[in-house]
């Protein structure tokens, strides 16, 4: 947010900003400017923090490519997590690298998703309702991943105490996992909680991305809702001629809301398009690959549970992508309808302009409204269906 620029006291600011300040601290940037309430010292701090933390990531991740090298005494199970690991990382990399990319972009979407939008029509019951959908996601998402990664935690513990093994959870170049020294015992603690470190980040840019996307079709809900309420004017304590241009300026004042919300679509399919992408290409190779450590591993209840809290939390992390996506489809759809029900049929002055004006607009209103992975593959109900589909037939194919 730029200096200068006064921000509105709304519930859906509100959320933001405090999701904001979650995420920041977590690692992302500020895409909010001088409305985060944290000191300047401490941004400061976080911001070299930020970077510093990136660049051991970048190390971190090269260590566990060079695994494949050096690390000659993997199990099978130890196999299929490098291989996951190895795959997974550089992607969900990649997504937190976008995010600091295309800030300027995310920052001008949310300012104008989330404030001025508001400031022209903001629907109580669509802002309540919108609020209730994004904290229980985000909250679902959140209480899946602390699972998924505690599990990994306590299935190496349990291999220590169990199997008399180590203390293995994300396999590195060194050290190597028979080696039961100090040094190495410390080393494979260290890259555990850097590992946690990194998958914080990661969450914190699904939650994010994923509030983006509830608040943007529910954006297309309150434009439904501020086009049915144009029926209200013609209640008003005036002359029909004032009446019919009231309307009529009104629903300019929609149809640029609703040009307005279609840019925010494009520019949140343009700003996460790297994310959607990979995506669609992570989770199909993650759940071949935990189906695989399924079917190779010995099916211990620890093993178990830290295979299904990895594959709910791929599922979980696309499904609140491309769902929420198919609900901007299915909102954005009913804009014609909303439109319809506007009262432009009390108009009798000026109905000649009021009607080429509707049929005009409604035409225009009924193109489809998709957001899309790689270009082609539309974020949807049925795409997400047909995505766990895909992911049992690779498994099928090649195991």
């Amino acid at each position: 947010m730029a200096p200068g620029h006064t921000l509105p006291s709304h519930k859906t600011v509100v959320f933001f900003l405090n999701l904001n300040k979650i995420v920041y601290i977590c690692g992302l940037p500020n895409i909010w400017g001088d409305a985060l309430s944290i000191s300047k010292p401490i941004q400061k701090f976080y911001n070299i923090f930020r970077h510093v933390s990136n660049l051991i990531f970048i190390i971190f991740i090269i260590l566990e490519a060079l695994s494949y090298f050096t690390q000659k005494n993997l199990t099978e199970k130890q196999k299929s997590v490098q291989a996951m690991f190895v795959l997974a990382h550089p992607l969900l990399f990649a997504y937190i690298a976008s995010v600091d990319i295309w800030k300027n972009k995310i920052e001008r979407l949310l300012h104008e998703l989330v404030v001025e939008l508001k400031r022209i029509h903001n629907d109580l019951h669509v802002e309540a309702s919108m609020i209730r959908k994004a904290k229980k996601h985000c909250a679902s998402f959140f209480s899946m991943f602390m699972i998924t990664i505690l599990m990994y935690g306590f299935e190496a513990i349990i291999d220590v105490i169990r199997e008399g093994g180590t203390f293995t959870t994300v396999i590195t170049s060194w050290p190597d996992v028979e080696d039961r020294s100090l040094l190495a015992g410390l080393a494979r603690v260290f890259f555990y909680f850097l590992w946690w470190l990194f998958m914080v980040r990661v969450c914190a840019m699904y939650l994010e991305v994923i509030s983006t996307i509830v608040v943007l079709s529910h954006q297309f809900k309150n434009l439904q809702k501020y086009f049915i309420s144009l029926n209200l004017i013609f209640d008003q304590d005036l002359d029909q001629n004032g009446k019919e241009l009231k309307y009529l300026e009104s629903f300019k004042l929609g149809i640029k809301m609703h040009s307005k919300t279609l840019w925010c679509t494009k520019e949140c399919q343009a700003a996460y398009n790297l994310l959607f992408g990979f995506q669609i290409m992570s989770v199909i190779s993650i759940l071949a690959m935990q189906m695989r450590q399924m079917v190779a591993n010995v099916r211990t209840l620890e093993n178990i549970v830290a295979v299904v809290s990895a594959t709910a939390i791929s599922l979980s992390s696309t499904g609140f992508l491309m769902c929420n996506a198919g609900d901007v489809t299915v909102e954005a759809a009913d804009i014609p309808t909303a439109m319809y029900m506007s009262g432009w049929e009390k108009c009798h002055i000026h109905s000649i302009s009021v009607r080429q004006l509707m049929i005009i607009t409604m035409v225009q209103s009924q193109k489809p409204v998709i957001i899309r992975a790689l270009g082609k593959i539309d974020f949807s109900y049925s795409s997400f269906v047909s995505l766990i589909k895909t992911s049992y037939t690779v498994f099928s194919v090649l195991f």
